[in-house]
């Protein structure tokens, strides 16, 4: 059954745009009824991926029959359809679209899935990744508590040999009804994952994906966290991104210099927009510092590019454009890490050779001896042609003493760094486990430079038996490891578990629980 209008609309330019392209329905029956929460899913020849994306929602301890998936199948030419018809057979919530010509972007998809759901929230899914199984229900529980249209949990990237948390300062911590202007770097993760809105707020506003084969959701990201507020946001697991080496996505297939014509087209979109100054920095730091100089020079393709004078055409239109803004602040003033200054410095001065000195050293792994200029650490990069550029050490935490009394070990840290910190508590990440990670308030007492940090059985009994990697927290989100220059090792004893707290091979404070 055809259906190019499922609802009686009036006929305007939105709804033409849902015409454009034809489509069939299949349990079309289900959008006539209101569910808790909508689940859209684009399609694109999955069919490896498929079947665990859309089983991870229907095991949600949310309850499946609160929830309405919208599949979104973008002419698909391997098994993909027959899966999902196979999957409207079994599920009568389960809603399948079947576009008829292939769009090449997953924005028409998703912005058909937010037009045909008929729920209180929706979320949005790849089809190669995966919810976790209390996902749904840790936002929907949010959402309902804070009664903000945005909230955002954890996301988990998981490739064949590791896992890693993906926007951490959008998952650090616990936040209802915030502003995200409140949240360092909550620009820096745009993508669809883990996040769910009210779908009320978008429709109302109708905010929409553009149609561009790259930076389509992070335009609409910006859109939304420009308008929305206030949002609310969970330490909880919720989403789990696909980066094995055999899934091959859009994104890694796109040329850099196609990525930088849509990351300059968003340039554009947000100065634009004539927010106020405060907030329009918070996005174009994101756009510049880290879309533009990180993703263009301190990269290997950019380090094996024959034609590094692309690189630095594109860098210049970047440029060029933001000055022909006239806004009252510099970029130069905007960035925040040592490294990306150096290298908008050196293509200021026209410095081009040491550019790609510069990011042959950073991509090489090569950690840079540290040294001591004024009473302020600074790494220096040494360079092929036999120079060297030292590189500003914001923070840096060193144990000067320590101490243990068999039922407390004490640490005297010394923060040294271009500034100091005031640090918010220890954080302790599992080793094994990426998604534990656990924030300790109270264990630290500061003054100035200089801090105390004390362990008990007592204070750690909340911990699993593992491995754990010791930082600070500093600025909502930001953490520095602790230098341990002694091997001498502390064993607490607790009621079932002893907590060992000793140096690393790479010479950082860590800790160890046992049985």
């Amino acid at each position: 059954m055809k259906l190019l209008n499922l609802f009686p609309f009036t006929k305007n330019e939105d709804e033409k745009y849902f015409d454009k392209v034809p489509y069939t329905v299949y349990n079309h029956e289900a959008l006539h009824k209101q569910s808790k929460v909508t689940v859209v899913i684009p399609v694109y020849n999955a069919e490896k991926y498929l079947v665990k994306a859309i089983d991870s929602v229907i095991v949600q301890t949310f309850g499946f029959s609160n929830i309405t998936v919208i599949l979104i199948d973008d002419g698909s030419d391997d098994k993909s359809r027959p899966i999902l018809k196979k999957f409207v057979d079994l599920y009568d919530n389960i809603v399948v679209v079947l576009l008829e010509e292939n769009t090449g972007t997953p924005a028409f998809p998703r912005n058909l899935g937010i037009h045909l759901a008929n729920s209180t929230y929706l979320m949005f899914l790849d089809d190669d990744d995966w919810l976790d199984h209390d996902g749904i229900r840790q936002l929907y529980d949010l959402m309902e508590e804070a009664k903000t249209d945005y909230a955002v949990g954890k996301t988990i990237q998981v490739d064949s040999k590791k896992a890693k948390l993906v926007g951490r300062y959008e998952s650090s911590r616990v936040r209802k009804r915030v502003s995200p202007y409140s949240i360092p770097h909550i620009f820096y993760h745009l993508g669809p994952t883990a996040r769910m809105m009210r779908l009320s707020f978008l429709k109302e506003r109708n905010i929409r994906f553009p149609e561009m084969k790259y930076a389509e959701d992070k335009q609409f990201f910006i859109d939304i966290l420009t308008t929305v507020g206030e949002i609310s946001t969970t330490t909880e697991n919720i989403y789990y991104i696909n980066r094995f080496s055999e899934n091959v996505s859009l994104t890694r297939q796109t040329d850099v210099m196609e990525k930088m014509d849509t990351n300059i087209a968003v340039l554009k979109y947000v100065l634009d927009k004539q927010l106020p100054a405060e907030e329009e920095k918070m996005i174009v730091n994101r756009l510049v510092e880290f879309d533009s100089i990180t993703r263009l020079f301190n990269r290997k393709h950019f380090v094996k590019s024959e034609n590094k004078q692309e690189y630095y055409d594109k860098f210049q239109e970047v440029l060029s454009l933001f000055a022909s803004y006239k806004r009252s602040y510099s970029i130069e003033e905007i960035l925040i890490k040592p490294l990306n200054r150096v290298y908008l410095n050196l293509f200021l001065n026209e410095e081009y050779n040491r550019i790609a000195a510069l990011a042959e050293w950073a991509t090489s792994g090569e950690k840079g001896k540290i040294e001591k200029v004024e009473g302020l650490p600074y790494k220096m990069a040494e360079l092929s042609d036999g120079t060297t550029i030292p590189i500003e050490i914001l923070v840096k935490a060193r144990v000067a003493e320590e101490k243990s009394s068999g039922k407390k070990a004490e640490f005297s840290i010394e923060l040294t760094g271009h500034r100091t910190p005031e640090i918010e508590a220890v954080v302790l990440q599992n080793r094994d486990f990426v998604e534990d990670v656990f924030a300790v308030e109270g264990l630290v007492d500061q003054k100035e430079n200089l801090l105390t940090v004390a362990f008990s059985p007592e204070d750690l009994a909340f911990l699993e038996e593992g491995k754990y990697i010791l930082t600070l927290r500093y600025d909502d989100y930001e953490s520095v490891m602790v230098s341990k220059d002694s091997d001498a090792t502390y064993e607490l004893k607790g009621q079932n578990k002893t907590y060992v707290l000793y140096q690393t091979k790479k010479g950082n404070l860590s800790l160890i629980v046992k049985q």
